[in-house]
């Protein structure tokens, strides 16, 4: 298993965790970052954020290997509508 936690590089804040079975989105993520693509993110309430990806790092915890990807973030003018 993998763990994505997307948090706000300046108050260190976990936005959002989530699971995934394979490790492929997360790379996706990283990568677009490093490219310097501004990524839309979204928190645990479901607020839309701007981020700009700052640094990543990776651990295991209980053997899910932890990708913790922090970014400079900020609310967006949009809210986008998710289903729950």
């Amino acid at each position: 298993m993998y763990k994505l936690q997307i948090c706000n590089a300046l108050t260190q804040e976990i936005l959002r965790v989530k699971t995934y079975k394979k490790p492929d989105l997360i790379l996706s993520l990283i990568e677009s970052g490093i490219k310097g693509q501004e990524c839309f993110l979204f928190d645990e309430q479901c607020r839309t954020f701007k981020g700009v990806y700052v640094s990543h790092t990776s651990f295991i915890e209980e053997g899910t290997i932890v990708y913790k990807v922090l970014f400079k973030v900020r609310l967006s003018e949009i809210q986008a509508r998710i289903a729950k």
